[in-house]
């Protein structure tokens, strides 16, 4: 019995050493958690929220950024929006035609020259999308759609200058009735229209107009006539207000008077004017070297290197800096391009003048 009470006492104290132990370890742990709190969970809720929200403010504008440029390499890659060079097309007529060719093949030459650019939006990936309906994808391709407007705007004016300029003996001589349907019906037809008649239908027409010419003027039964007063007139006529001071006049607006959404617009709408004149002034000066002659090469020289860089004008996004902005302003940099055409063309029509 001794032993047993002896062995009864040892165990409770172990057992209550046991307790203090356990006491003094469940004491211990909000310490030790303590020491191990990091940086981050010392803040509160409201203050994780606001580091989540910042971090991800910060991490999305680069993966917004390479999305966006990753889909304009995209669709660069299938549909082409910058035009470093002449198309293939202008090239060749350029090539097979030369300053010593008879009158009726570099009025040919000139006429399939101006219609190219027109044709080529239409017969291109996604055609002419101007007109397309709110439904097709294509209806949002909106700098597209500007491009083919301003080419549109310019194949109408120089298709009215050759019809009333080139296309005639004199000016009291009658114009050819190909050339004048075409510019007062086809081309004059709406840039919009879907269906009875679409427009792309009424275009198309305007083309072959043209191209009846040519083949009239292959059989002798048509006139091309180019003067150096008629070149005079052609350059005095491109830098007019009703030419070249239409797009200008849509690029030097304040920005306060242009909303953002336009301002692409905008700078799209010249690029496919200059497009449709680059290609006429190139063969025309290729065909008529009297311009350079007269003193307008480094002019024309200094004018295609503007021209060049409006037609490869492709920003990612366009941008609209104002005064002393650490952004952009890419509708100032178009204008200041097309006012150098301008001059630079303005300066070739004193020298023919001469």
């Amino acid at each position: 019995m001794p032993n047993s009470s002896r062995e009864g006492r040892k165990n409770l104290s172990s057992a209550k050493g046991t307790n203090k132990d356990t006491k003094s370890r469940t004491q211990k742990k909000p310490e030790q958690g303590k020491k191990k709190k990091g940086f981050f969970s010392s803040f509160s809720s409201l203050g994780k929220k606001i580091i989540i929200f910042l971090l991800i403010v910060i991490f999305i504008w680069p993966v917004t950024g390479f999305v966006v440029w990753g889909t304009h390499k995209i669709y660069s890659s299938i549909d082409k929006p910058s035009f470093p060079h002449l198309d293939i097309k202008v090239q060749s007529i350029i090539k097979n035609t030369s300053p010593q060719s008879p009158a009726k093949e570099k009025g040919a030459a000139l006429c399939e020259v101006m219609i190219n650019r027109i044709q080529q939006e239409m017969d291109s990936t996604f055609g002419w999308t101007v007109n397309d309906l709110i439904i097709s994808p294509t209806s949002w391709l909106d700098n597209r759609d500007n491009r083919q407007l301003g080419t549109l705007f310019a194949t109408r004016l120089l298709v009215g200058f050759f019809s009333t300029h080139f296309a005639k003996v004199g000016t009291a001589a009658k114009e050819n009735e190909a050339l004048k349907e075409a510019r007062e019906q086809y081309f004059a037809f709406s840039a919009d229209s879907w269906w009875f008649p679409s427009s792309e239908e009424q275009f198309y027409k305007g083309i072959k107009e043209v191209r009846q010419y040519e083949e009239e003027l292959r059989n002798d039964n048509a006139a091309f006539v180019v003067r150096t007063d008629s070149l005079y007139e052609l350059f005095h006529f491109i830098i007019s207000a009703e030419f070249l001071d239409q797009p200008l006049g849509l690029l030097v607006e304040e920005n306060f008077q242009v909303d953002y959404s336009e301002l692409d617009d905008r700078v799209f709408y010249t690029q496919g004017v200059i497009l449709v004149l680059r290609d006429f002034l190139k063969t025309m000066n290729h065909l008529y070297p009297k311009i350079e002659e007269r003193g307008g090469k480094e002019n024309l020289r200094n004018a295609f290197k503007m021209m060049d860089k409006i037609c490869t004008f492709n920003p990612v996004i366009v941008l609209r800096g104002d005064h002393d902005s650490l952004f952009a302003d890419h509708r100032s940099k178009m204008t200041r391009y097309l006012l150098n055409v301008r001059e630079r063309l303005h300066d070739v029509a004193q020298s023919l003048s001469r």
